[in-house]
């Protein structure tokens, strides 16, 4: 898949082998505006892994193959690029936009060591990130009292209170409410207010991920435990 050579300093260089662009630049849009609700499914494969919900009730259907359902995606602009924080488990995505007209792969694919087929295309506009209501963590139901770190990235930045003075216990979590209608935590930090401590009662979503909001200058190596909570009790600010 990808070549080496070494330059004079005896550094290895690695360069990707395959350069050719293989999604067709003719292919048009068609004139149909369409809202869907998809799921991205986790193939073994290079595939297109997008599916309309309304499509998994037929993947039983023996006359179609359930990977037939499936289309790729594709952004109108490099901002409208799904979140770090999108979970294929957790999350389902709402787009607008328009399907191509012939099958192809999303405009500027460059061809890969693994084949990949060619599906339908959908390039949408518009995105909202929702969660998927068959989800259902698996960890149990707690209440933590935490305390800010400060610490300065974008990073986890609660820990529990109990921990203070032992960093080798010491676990950092991400924030998420449950709904709008909660006190966002991580905007009780003022950039001066320390200590800030709150009780949350909640679960762990996943041991290694985001929370549900934008996040900016944040790399995959910051992803870690997700709280959910459900309640929140500010105890010093």
């Amino acid at each position: 898949m990808t070549s080496e050579k070494v330059n004079k300093n005896n550094k290895k260089i690695v360069k990707n082998k395959y350069t050719k662009i293989i999604s067709d630049s003719t292919n048009k849009l068609t004139n149909k505006i369409e809202k869907l609700e998809v799921q991205y499914t986790v193939w073994g494969c290079a595939c297109p892994q997008w599916i309309n919900i309304k499509d998994t009730i037929k993947q039983n259907n023996e006359k179609t193959k359930y990977i037939d359902f499936h289309f790729y995606l594709e952004p109108a602009d490099k901002s409208l690029e799904l979140p770090i924080y999108f979970d294929p488990i957790r999350h389902f995505v709402k787009v607008e936009g328009q399907f191509y007209e012939k099958k192809d792969y999303p405009q500027g694919t460059i061809e890969m060591e693994e084949p990949m087929p060619k599906a339908k295309v959908f390039r949408y506009s518009k995105y909202e990130i929702i969660d998927n209501p068959n989800f259902k963590p698996e960890s149990k139901i707690e209440t933590l009292t935490l305390t800010y770190n400060a610490i300065s990235c974008t990073c986890a930045q609660w820990s529990e209170k109990k921990y203070n003075d032992n960093s080798e216990k010491r676990v950092y979590y991400w924030l998420e409410p449950v709904n709008e209608k909660l006190i966002k935590a991580d905007e009780l930090f003022n950039g001066e207010n320390l200590p800030v401590i709150i009780k949350v009662t909640g679960q762990i979503i996943t041991e290694k991920g985001f929370p549900k909001r934008k996040l900016s200058k944040v790399s995959e190596d910051a992803a870690g435990k997700v709280f959910r909570y459900t309640k929140i009790e500010i105890i010093k600010k």
